[in-house]
């Protein structure tokens, strides 16, 4: 298995987005509603360079060199102090963090056969200022996501990962659209005891996926009424956009209670059917 992580070194946050505006958004408040819209016409390995602070909930955070930043992980504002990522971006030994208050590690968490209940929460000082380039993606409840994590859905996976197995790290926010792919067809792929579907969501073809570098990071889609749902955590994969082997995601609404929970219901999930 390739995991898609590096080893921690030393941690800094660094929110890829410029220093946010004093305007107030539309429908301020609001999960999933970024002011810039996403360019969802065109259908990160097999994606296209996303439009700047489209997916204004997307963080990277990285290893600092000699006050350089090496890309580390995705992640997702949730919160105005919340950021969501994978469990296995944060547990590592000896990290360093910067500006960051806590981190908050599912309970149960692990690694064998390869990374389950892989969330993480990270609690930060200072407040996130939302506006215009600086929003909140919101999270589906739990099971109100049945219908739209399955075939023939797709959602859009973001990053800054590699653009191929053994390529270079992007240095633009890409994007890419994948489909969701069925719980038995993605079991058959990888063998029972790997894939599990109330924790796990499957996504993505040959030539389509997430890669090392993207962890952490959103599996997004809007819902009906135009507000963006993270419907999965990037988590781990067979390589990457391998023939037979999709990208397997965190399935975040399975984390509802947990993060209601760690964030005394600063955060809390929507239904993404009626929100």
């Amino acid at each position: 298995m390739v995991f898609k992580h590096l080893a921690i070194v030393s941690l800094v946050f660094s929110f890829s987005i410029a220093k946010p505006l004093v305007l107030n958004p539309p429908n301020q408040g609001k999960c999933g509603n970024p002011v810039i819209k996403p360019n969802t016409e065109v259908k990160i390995v097999g994606g296209t360079i996303a439009t700047p602070y489209s997916w204004p909930w997307q963080i990277v955070w990285c290893i600092e060199w000699n006050g350089k930043c090496s890309l580390e992980c995705g992640g997702t504002v949730i919160g105005t102090h919340w950021v969501m990522t994978a469990g296995h971006c944060v547990n590592e030994t000896g990290e360093v963090v910067h500006k960051v208050k806590s981190i908050h590690l599912h309970p149960k968490y692990k690694t064998n056969p390869d990374p389950q209940y892989d969330i993480s929460l990270i609690e930060l000082v200072d407040d996130i200022s939302f506006g215009p380039h600086v929003q909140p993606i919101c999270i589906p409840k739990t099971d109100a996501d049945k219908d739209i994590i399955s075939e023939p859905n797709t959602a859009w996976g973001t990053g800054w990962g590699t653009v191929s197995e053994t390529g270079g790290l992007s240095h633009q926010l890409k994007q890419v659209n994948v489909p969701f792919v069925n719980y038995p067809l993605c079991e058959k792929e990888y063998g029972k005891g790997y894939i599990q579907e109330n924790i796990m969501v499957c996504a993505g073809i040959q030539g389509k996926d997430t890669c090392q570098g993207d962890s952490g990071g959103p599996l997004q889609q809007v819902n009906k009424n135009g507000y963006w749902f993270q419907y999965g955590i990037t988590s781990f994969g067979y390589g990457c956009a391998e023939k037979g082997y999709p990208g397997v995601y965190s399935r975040t609404s399975a984390y509802c209670d947990f993060i209601a929970n760690v964030t005394q219901r600063a955060v809390e999930c929507q239904d993404p059917n009626t929100y």
